[in-house]
């Protein structure tokens, strides 16, 4: 009889034993592609200096590029490489050989772009030798017919001799198929008598391979904050940058003794052809002599158009989220006070947020990489790299519906890297 108890008792332990590795081995299968996304992929040389991430979306395409730091004098050169939805993995660097001294600048980075018919545009900056002009500089282009594999002589952007520098600018597909520029420009066909630089926009024209069409759409901005411009699924152009506004201005309040810097919004339904006029995205009131160097950033969930931005606006300040409802922007919300470098992407499903957070732990300060995702008004923060690591400038872009690609500047190291890594949004 105890024997049969025995043999009874092994036979339940070894079919408990089965049962249990059948779940671990089943959850370990339906968990593998979200494991996956744990991963911390380097995209870029660990011996090399590399910054000044950003991704395109278009076409079916995601293209990241970055700026590559040689030991050599001038020797700055612009890379990029296609992502592999097969292997969720970005297939190998192409260099763009005429960049060669381009300006490494996280904040107003070099950017590649494809047009619908398959040309590759590659926008970057060179400082300006002229001692006089400490912070001036001229943006270049170059275009390739065979997707990175040659590229044409470059050109500069801007041929008018009485603009002295380009800077901060940002690129869209637009709904024509073409890509849309904007950039911030020394001349002032626009308020002239106001302080700060002129937005300008431009489009390609794949046929020709020439960027054509330039045209002042706003005055007065801040010289030195990342524009953004974005076409919605309708085909608007929406664009947002940092306005340099007077104090007199309804809404704003101030002695004229400081600047301050707020966010502006335009737009245009005729891919480009007329623009609206200019209006606060949020009326913060920061009063602000210097440089913030931060950007706001835009995108659409549902047709809804909503933007992110910081401001330092005295008991205001952090980085802020806000829909477009009509004509305007209203109610704002507090993200982060900590936060800075904000970027965001969205779809049907929300809005998705990245920026970098300063904390302190034992009297030492980190910056970590936050992923905000924002679904009818509630928020779910998330950190995306390890504890008390380094990291600055992220970029984000939808795979698909389930996948995000995030991309970071790692600084743990004397070198600086680029780091990317998937997270699943179901």
């Amino acid at each position: 009889m105890k024997s049969i108890k025995l043999v009874l008792i092994l036979f339940v332990m070894v079919l408990y034993s089965c049962n249990k590795e059948t779940l671990q081995t089943t959850s370990k299968k339906n968990n593998k592609s979200k494991e996956a996304t744990k991963i911390f992929n380097k995209l870029t040389n660990p011996k090399l200096k590399s910054e000044g991430a950003y991704f395109f979306n278009g076409n079916n395409e995601i293209i990241v590029n970055w700026t590559e730091t040689h030991k050599e004098p001038n020797s700055n050169l612009l890379k990029m490489a296609f992502f592999n939805t097969k292997t969720n993995r970005f297939n190998n660097e192409i260099t763009i050989p005429t960049s060669k001294g381009l300006q490494l600048h996280a904040e107003s980075m070099a950017k590649v772009g494809k047009t619908r018919n398959g040309t590759l545009f590659a926008f970057y900056r060179r400082r300006s030798k002229n001692p006089a002009s400490r912070f001036g500089g001229a943006m270049f282009y170059s275009f390739s017919n065979d997707n990175g594999k040659t590229w044409s002589e470059e050109k500069k952007l801007v041929t008018d001799k009485t603009s002295t520098s380009q800077s901060f600018f940002d690129i869209a597909l637009l709904s024509d198929g073409e890509i849309g520029i904007i950039w911030l420009d020394s001349r002032k066909p626009i308020d002239k008598d106001h302080k700060g630089k002129t937005l300008y926009f431009a489009k390609t024209n794949s046929n020709l391979k020439v960027v054509e069409n330039e045209k002042p759409i706003a005055g007065s901005t801040c010289e030195c904050c990342r524009t953004d411009i974005f076409t919605d699924s309708k085909g608007v152009i929406h664009i947002a940058y940092r306005n340099i506004i007077d104090s007199k201005e309804p809404g704003f309040t101030g002695d004229d003794k400081t600047e301050i810097r707020d966010m502006y919004y335009l737009s245009s339904i005729n891919n480009g052809v007329d623009f609206t006029k200019p209006i606060p995205l949020s009326k913060d009131n920061w009063h602000f002599y210097g440089c913030p160097h931060t950007g706001p950033s835009l995108a659409e969930s549902n047709g809804v158009l909503g933007a992110i931005w910081y401001t330092g606006a005295p008991e205001n300040d952090g980085i802020f989220y806000i829909k477009k409802e009509g004509d305007t922007f209203n109610n704002k919300t507090l993200l982060t006070k900590t936060g800075y470098h904000p970027q965001m992407v969205a779809d049907n499903n929300g809005f998705y947020t990245v920026y970098e957070e300063y904390y302190e732990n034992e009297g030492k300060g980190y910056n970590l990489i936050q992923l905000e995702i924002i679904k009818n008004s509630k928020k779910n923060k998330l950190e995306i790299t390890e504890k008390f690591t380094e990291n600055d400038h992220p970029v984000i872009t939808k795979i698909n519906e389930d996948l995000l690609l995030i991309a970071w500047v790692n600084k743990n190291t004397r070198i600086p890297k680029i780091i990317y890594r998937l997270y699943h949004t179901k």
